[in-house]
């Protein structure tokens, strides 16, 4: 039975008993389990336990013993922006070119994260006799063009020295390079041995640079080399005085570059008065002492302004340009080089009028879809890598062992697609993580992960464009349909996950799709989910539909609004979550349905047992939405959601099921804190708190209403236990907090307007125990001075730190 049942009827004695104890005798025990843990069920003194105990199973839902979970509104609302991706809720991205928190993710400073892109390159055999041509000219003039755009890196602050002499500057009009730059060095070890290895991923210019060495150490015949060649048969295919190049040329542990090869070519190379660069992926296999050199671009706006430097651009000046938010933008993170380039050309197209600022500002949408498409249209992947991608789009910014984890399930679904008949075989130590995250054009950094154990320090993985991510969702579910039954099975059982982390992403990837085609979606996805008997399932009906309307999603609104009222109480219920989720987004409306909710309960009939749970919830999310209104600082002034919406329950506690709901929204209300485990300032104390006393300004009205809610609370014979209790919780986080104690000083003199009244929270004060001391809370003595004016209250002396 709801605990509700239990307080004593109207006409017994008053809540409180003669002296204001509540019913049962004072209660002090701290704060119960977070809502949704294994005891919250149970804990009647859960900071977000309204008036009795939380809603059990759905007694109409057959199936809703087998999983009696239960996650207070509140707590969904914090796990939901805990859990989502940044570009959903516009939370600033995190990296900053390859700076990730203190710690650099490039390549950089001998130091590289990454490796070859997944199949970048193949490995040929012939047998019998080989007269295939291994090499091509260069022309001249396209390394000299190349030359005219060419920006060369600055020196890595983390840099060590540098064996040999060091390269003499190029006093060319194209610019000098910095003495222990990644191209000094290179250039310092390819004019002592005729030959250098440039090592780094394929988007970061590094063919260029190895044709700007070559020109460096005074080359004018350019040949490029098969890369498919064996190492020992380069030296086969050198001519006199020319410059080489090998591209992409593959190392592993079963072809590795050997210190025999290296010196074979140089001393081949010494004799026909030639050079050699061969360039290999991020992490090649090179034996011997000089190894590699990693290759570092510099800066995009760097390279930006090297393109931008010959262009017509019509007498702008090139620094205005880049200072555009537009540019700006763009140059957020490391973008391939290439891509740079054609940007390069958008901009000047841009100073000659040929391009308007809106085609220039949807260049990253533009570069993000021609990716994803090069990605998806591309037969040199398999059809595990491109599972993979999807996964880390769904979990962008998560932890990648988890990422990992889940691709190979969606890899799975695919399979059986595409080859029905054959079972899905993943490899177990196959692509390396560097290698894939690399491919994916994407970043590993550390970072504390929350959990419900507290934050545990995680490798994550993130897309560089942060476009990516809903880019490439969007394109696999418009661009590819015949992957939709697979991205379905996958998203369900991710929604049925244990780990909270994994639902909130389901739902957040159909949330994506949901923006870009409601009507599937809805019918596909979030419709099913809604009418689960799980309440995780419903949940992740919740989250989707709230996450889609913070994408732009349309209908959202109407949706809720007609699953609030309806039969089907499953249906009710999610839409009731979604309002605690996304109902600030317009609360006005949100309330309203809430509450036309609750009356329609009387009209609809059904089992009447059932009703307490449901209006708990119903007030549940009313008091989760009613305080992130708060949250803003305007929330107090004329015009403020909160400003209006407090005033507007007033009227609505004379009687009825409305008093009922308001009374129970009040009282979840007051449970949550700024922070964690019900730890520091209640919110809605912060917001009396914040709002201006004067009387007859928007917060004197709202301070005034507060009070008016908080004393129907304590004289409502069915909430005063509640409202108690809370009021305890709210003097304990006062001890600790002298802005909280002063908002009580003024909130108090509010809430005794009877001698009862007086009574009542006198004694609570007065009995009010920390654990075992037997000594009154000092707080709570300072605050019952309030109760009997005249009272000048000042600050507590500061605790001395031990």
């Amino acid at each position: 039975m709801n605990a509700l049942h239990e307080q004593p009827a109207a006409g017994d004695e008053p809540a409180g008993g003669p002296a204001g104890a509540p019913v049962g005798g004072p209660v002090d025990g701290s704060a119960g389990a977070r809502g949704g843990g294994p005891g919250a069920l149970e804990a009647p003194a859960d900071p977000h336990a309204g008036p009795g105990a939380a809603p059990g199973p759905d007694p109409d839902d057959t199936d809703s013993g087998a999983d009696s979970e239960f996650e207070y509104a509140w707590d969904s609302r914090q796990d939901l922006y805990r859990h989502s991706p940044a570009i959903m809720l516009g939370r600033a991205a995190r990296l900053g070119g390859s700076l990730v928190g203190g710690d650099q993710h490039g390549v950089s400073g001998g130091q590289v994260t990454g490796d070859v892109i997944l199949g970048g390159s193949k490995v040929e055999y012939h047998l019998g006799g080989d007269s295939e041509e291994r090499s091509g000219e260069i022309p001249a003039t396209e390394v000299e063009q190349l030359a005219r755009c060419f920006v060369f890196p600055p020196r890595a602050a983390d840099a060590g020295a540098v064996t040999g002499e060091p390269a003499a500057h190029t006093g060319t009009p194209h610019g000098e390079w910095e003495p222990g730059s990644p191209f000094d060095v290179a250039l310092t070890r390819l004019r002592q041995h005729r030959v250098t290895v440039l090592s780094g991923p394929a988007t970061t210019g590094r063919r260029a640079a190895a044709l700007m060495l070559l020109r460096a150490v005074g080359g004018t015949a350019y040949r490029a080399l098969d890369p498919a060649l064996s190492p020992g048969r380069l030296t086969g295919e050198l001519r006199e005085g020319c410059g080489h190049l090998v591209a992409d040329f593959p190392t592993t542990a079963e072809r590795p570059l050997r210190e025999h090869h290296l010196r074979a070519l140089s001393e081949r190379l010494h004799a026909v008065g030639g050079h050699l660069v061969i360039v290999v992926g991020p992490h090649p296999v090179v034996h011997g002492d000089d190894g590699h050199v990693a290759w570092r671009p510099p800066e995009p706006a760097a390279l930006l302004r090297g393109h931008l430097r010959h262009k017509d651009l019509a007498g702008h000046d090139i620094d205005d340009l880049l200072a555009r938010a537009e540019v700006r933008s763009v140059l957020g993170h490391r973008r391939p080089v290439a891509e740079l380039a054609r940007f390069a050309d958008r901009i000047a197209e841009y100073a000659r009028g040929a391009l308007s600022l809106t085609a220039l500002a949807g260049f990253g949408h533009y570069a993000a879809e021609r990716q994803v498409r090069e990605w998806f249209d591309s037969t040199e992947q398999s059809l595990h890598d491109k599972a993979f991608l999807i996964a880390l789009a769904t979990f962008d910014e998560a932890p990648y062992p988890l990422t990992a984890e889940l691709s190979d399930v969606l890899f799975g679904c695919l399979q059986r697609i595409e080859n029905p008949g054959e079972p899905a075989r993943i490899p177990v130590f196959g692509t390396s993580s560097a290698q894939r995250v690399e491919h994916a054009r994407a970043d590993r950094y550390q970072e504390a992960e929350e959990t419900e154990w507290g934050p545990v320090l995680q490798t994550k993985v993130q897309f560089r464009d942060p476009l990516t991510a809903i880019t490439l969702l969007r394109e696999v579910w418009t661009g590819h349909p015949s992957s939709r039954p697979a991205l379905v099975a996958w998203l369900r059982r991710l929604a049925d996950d244990p780990r909270a982390v994994v639902r909130t992403r389901a739902a957040s990837t159909a949330a994506v799709l949901a923006q870009t085609d409601l009507p599937s979606t809805m019918a596909l996805l979030i419709r099913p989910w809604a009418l689960e008997r799980r309440p995780r399932a419903r949940l992740a009906a919740a989250n989707a539909l709230a996450l889609a309307h913070h994408l732009g999603a349309p209908h959202v609104p109407r949706i809720l609004r007609s699953w609030c009222t309806t039969n089907d109480h499953r249906l009710r219920r999610a839409a009731v979550r979604t309002y605690a989720l996304v109902g600030d987004a317009f609360p006005r409306e949100a309330v309203e349905a809430l509450l036309e909710a609750a009356r329609a309960m009387d009209a609809r009939g059904g089992p009447v047992r059932t009703w307490p749970d449901e209006l708990d919830e119903l007030a549940q999310s009313a008091a989760t939405l009613l305080l992130a209104t708060g949250q803003d600082a305007g929330a107090c002034e004329a015009g403020g959601a909160a400003a209006e919406l407090w005033p507007a329950l007033v009227p609505l506690t004379r009687g009825g099921t409305a008093r009922d709901f308001v009374l129970r929204a009040v009282v979840h209300a007051c449970g949550p804190t700024d922070g964690a485990d019900g730890t520091g300032r209640p919110l809605l104390l912060d917001l009396f708190g914040r709002a201006e006393a004067t009387a007859g300004t928007p917060g004197g009205l709202l301070r005034q209403s507060l009070a008016a809610l908080w004393r129907s609370v304590l004289n409502d014979p069915l909430c005063s236990g509640s409202g108690l209790e809370a009021m305890r919780r709210w003097v304990r986080a006062a001890g600790d907090d002298p802005e909280a104690e002063r908002a009580l000083v003024e909130l108090l003199p509010l809430l005794t307007v009877s001698v009862e009244d007086t009574k009542r929270l006198a004694y609570l004060l007065e009995n009010l125990r920390d654990g075992g001391d037997p000594a009154p809370l000092a707080v709570a003595l300072r605050l019952r001075g309030t109760l009997f004016p005249p009272y000048a209250w000042t600050a507590p002396a500061p605790r001395p730190v031990p």
